[in-house]
């Protein structure tokens, strides 16, 4: 079999194919990234087992089949060194001749015929749901960053999404930071259910979606959840551990709430975070007569700096992460920012001046008496 192929887009879906290949596995045939040629496209699919990537692409070329590439031909596309491939399979050893201009590579692929079924994008999940590309991308930056990256309490890995007839609920945190977002659609019917998708699968997500006005699918049952867009499919396992409720730590009212340039805080903040040390990083926060001051004393030096504010409450004394802070600045684009103190050693919480649905739990440092 021959065909021919632009080698920038053939290595497109390979670059992104491969985010699904297994760092480790004593499973030699998912070390492969396996090719499905039909008479219309090649589709490219990989898996660890946990999360599976199909990217397909047409073609014109005349011949079926299925074959395991290995991993280095992303590479060899990658610097290619024209626009056209020729791409040739030797059916009776899986031989695989890549040409174009002076280059040539001989590469071994293998049989497909053991390679996993993993379960993709389904049109028969329970339930499923489109939104708009470019809405689903921001909203899920503006969550999945207090998602816990340690490995000691599984369940924080993931990010909770809650379906409630027309609305979901997206929850994040680490223990230390919490996120919740809804969002709602009167064309979106589901029943209660929650699925506890894996952070490190929505991260690979993001990296792979580009945005824009076109739909994304989404499709989810007991056990799996995948994303369909742009000729990609995403699916994953779901995680198995109980997410706790975290909605009983967000207190009921707050003592004193500030409004404040969200731009500016982010410049202040930075600045902080140059001499702030140790595992906290921290700043030490003083709100006083509508003024929030931001304070850091380290080994190398100190930093004061104050910024006004429109106050309403009592004053405010703490210290808390600043990387806590900058990273809910850093992926919102907001003019303003509301932000609720619960006390000197109550809960922070950042919300949005336009958006109710949104909001932002921090713990501040523990005070040491």
């Amino acid at each position: 079999m021959e065909f021919n192929v632009n080698s920038g887009q053939i290595y497109n879906c390979l670059e992104i194919t491969e985010k699904a290949l297994p760092v480790r596995s004593t499973v030699p045939v998912i070390n492969s990234i396996m090719l499905d040629i039909t008479e219309e496209k090649l589709t490219f699919l990989a898996t660890n087992l946990e999360m599976a990537i199909t990217v397909s692409m047409e073609k014109n070329d005349p011949g079926t089949g299925k074959i395991l590439l290995p991993p280095k031909i992303v590479d060899i596309l990658r610097y290619f060194p024209v626009p056209e491939a020729k791409i040739s399979i030797n059916w009776d050893n899986y031989g695989i001749n890549i040409s174009g201009g002076s280059a040539l590579f001989n590469l071994n692929g293998a049989d497909a015929q053991d390679y996993p079924a993993p379960n993709l994008f389904q049109s028969n999940y329970e339930s499923s749901f489109s939104i708009e590309q470019e809405l689903f991308k921001k909203i899920l930056k503006a969550v999945i960053f207090a998602a816990s990256a340690e490995e000691t309490r599984p369940a924080f890995n993931g990010v909770l999404f809650s379906f409630e007839e027309h609305k979901i609920i997206i929850t994040a945190s680490d223990t230390y930071r919490l996120v919740i977002k809804e969002i709602s659609d009167n064309d979106w019917s589901f029943d209660n259910h929650k699925c506890l998708v894996p952070a490190r699968v929505l991260r690979e997500f993001l990296r792979i979606i580009e945005g824009g006005n076109e739909k994304l699918f989404l499709g989810f049952d007991n056990k799996t959840i995948g994303f369909n867009f742009n000729g990609i499919t995403l699916s994953s396992r779901l995680l198995e551990e109980k997410y706790p409720d975290v909605r009983g730590v967000i207190p009921g009212s707050y003592k004193t709430r500030i409004i404040i340039s969200r731009k500016k805080l982010e410049e202040v903040i930075s600045r902080a975070a140059l001499l702030a040390e140790g595992k906290n990083q921290a700043v030490n926060l003083i709100l006083k007569s509508n003024q929030l001051e931001a304070r850091v004393t380290g080994q190398e030096g100190n930093m004061e700096e104050i910024m006004p504010v429109e106050q309403d409450g009592e004053d405010i004394n703490l210290h808390v992460n600043t990387r806590f802070i900058l990273d809910i600045l850093r992926v919102l684009d907001e003019k303003e920012m509301i932000i609720d103190f619960h006390g000197n050693d109550g809960p922070i919480i950042f919300k949005l001046v336009d958006d109710q649905s949104y909001l932002y739990l921090v713990l501040p440092i523990k005070r040491i008496n």
